[in-house]
């Protein structure tokens, strides 16, 4: 049906029609329907009337706690943020939004930093969308060990995780109802013969997802979504393909990806970016693997000591690297981007691009890095007016609409002018949510298109049936005509 957009959009309006008159009409007279528009109806009048019960919490050690109703509020908004942001991840076939990377990650090693450097405690609001989020409740009290804080993550990546399991299921359905209405998985079958005819890793997995996939049922598809598996589309398409019933490969993949994956990649991410258990990892390889390496390895990337090259060396450079990466994405609100600030210097902006480098920045060459990046930012918002300060209204057109945030790296335009990725953020991000709109529309066209296969088939088999039964009959009576003339 993606040769027939307009096909496409006639079954979806039938469907949707359908779907109203007979699902929606009579849920909206319901009485559950009924308690649920008088708990709507309850909040928006305790919205309006009653704004004490959502006040925000002040912050610090000495904060007072909000409203009896902010944390269910905030905890409602966590919820559909982070389910979102992981349906986006993964929707469609391999060209969802890396979230992960723009939003959860960033905001998990900040949680690890403040844990471990910042509190010396796990006491702090972690919710994203929390007005104190980040800010100590107390200090050095000894809960920043490895189980609370793994704790105070956990919440968000596994409702992040849950979504990402959601966001697989369009191949699913896609494929299903190709193979149902007797057509052509196209997707499916052009994928997979791809995919044998070529001898490269991602290939090889592919084929052999559809495998383990269709030999393992339950087991499999847990598996093969309990790491990070840039084929688990191929998993989705099997499954539809091969009918597994829906709650078979929802379950499985909602356990493997929002539960037991993001697990081990949150362990994984302490044990890299907390600094006491990264300080155990460096003794430990110190003292039992000091390998050498090319020296040019480690200036590549990025390490302080020019004088040796030892592996645990190569892997810190590298560890300083990608946090630069999550620091720089860390995403704040404006008027706290830039400490309390009215406006910055770009000399200032270099030292705050610096201070996300951490050490990077004693280098001639980062330096300068920071320097371009600030002077980038500079040259692309210091316009209203052009006066050497970035003032808070300055950075405005860079906040994202999405989290009404943004990040020192959504500051920087990159060198790709207006096609950047800071320029262009919003824009991107409603390109996959219409993409997301038009799988929906084109799952529930295809499904419609299936149901009216089936009765058509059903009615031609009918009237087959019939015009048998009227021959055998016509038969019959020929022949008790010819027997009774006889007599």
């Amino acid at each position: 049906m993606r040769t027939a957009p307009f096909t496409v959009w006639i079954r979806f309006l039938q469907a949707t029609f359908t779907f109203i008159t007979t699902t929606l009409v009579p849920l909206a007279v319901s009485p559950k329907a009924l308690v649920g528009y008088a708990v709507l109806g309850l909040y928006a009048w305790s919205r309006t009337a009653k704004e004490e019960l959502y006040a925000p919490p002040t912050c610090g050690e000495s904060g007072v706690p909000g409203g009896a109703l902010f944390m269910p509020e905030l905890y409602a908004y966590e919820f559909v943020w982070w389910l979102t942001l992981g349906i986006l991840s993964s929707i469609g076939f391999g060209t969802g939004l890396h979230s992960g990377i723009m939003f959860l990650w960033p905001h998990v090693v900040s949680i690890i930093a403040t844990a471990d450097n910042d509190c010396a405690s796990s006491n702090f609001a972690a919710a994203y969308s929390h007005p104190c989020v980040l800010v100590c409740a107390s200090k050095g009290d000894g809960t920043n060990t490895f189980l609370p804080t793994f704790l105070r993550i956990l919440p968000s990546v596994v409702i992040w995780g849950c979504g990402t399991a959601i966001g697989e299921l369009p191949p699913y359905f896609i494929t299903r109802a190709a193979r149902r209405s007797g057509g052509p998985a196209t997707d499916f079958d052009s994928e997979l013969e791809e995919a044998k005819d070529k001898t490269d890793l991602v290939s090889w997995l592919k084929v052999k997802t559809i495998e383990f996939t269709e030999k393992n049922g339950f087991i499999g598809i847990l598996l093969l979504a309990s790491w990070p598996n840039a084929a688990f589309d191929m998993c989705g398409m099997a499954c539809g393909w091969l009918e597994v019933p829906f709650w078979t490969f929802f379950g499985a993949t909602c356990l493997g990806k929002g539960v037991i994956k993001v697990s081990i990649q949150t362990a994984v991410m302490m044990f890299l970016f907390g600094p006491v258990l990264w300080e155990l990892i460096k003794a430990l390889l110190s003292e039992y693997v000091p390998l050498s390496l090319p020296l040019a390895a480690c200036a590549k990337l990025g390490a302080t000591d020019a004088s040796r090259c030892l592996l645990v060396d190569v892997l810190e450079a590298g560890r300083n690297k990608a946090m630069m990466t999550f620091k720089l994405q860390k995403r704040k609100l404006p008027a706290d981007l830039f400490d309390g600030a009215s406006s910055v210097s770009a000399k200032q902006l270099t030292q705050m691009y610096c201070a996300a480098a951490d050490g990077l920045c004693l280098s001639e060459k980062k330096k300068a890095e920071m320097v371009e990046k600030a002077n980038r930012a500079f040259a692309s918002l210091d316009v209203n007016p052009q006066d050497g300060a970035l003032s808070i209204a300055e950075i405005e057109p860079v906040v994202s609409y999405s989290d009404s945030k943004l990040s020192l790296a959504a500051l920087d335009p990159g060198t790709g002018g207006f096609f950047s990725v800071g320029n262009l953020w919003n824009g991107f991000i409603v390109g996959l949510i219409l993409f997301f709109i038009y799988s929906i529309v084109e799952q529930v066209a295809l499904s419609a298109q299936q149901a009216a296969d089936e009765a058509e088939i059903a009615r031609l088999e009918a009237e087959v049936a019939a015009g048998k039964a009227a021959g055998s009959g016509g038969k019959g009576q020929g022949k008790n005509g010819k027997k009774a003339k006889g007599e």
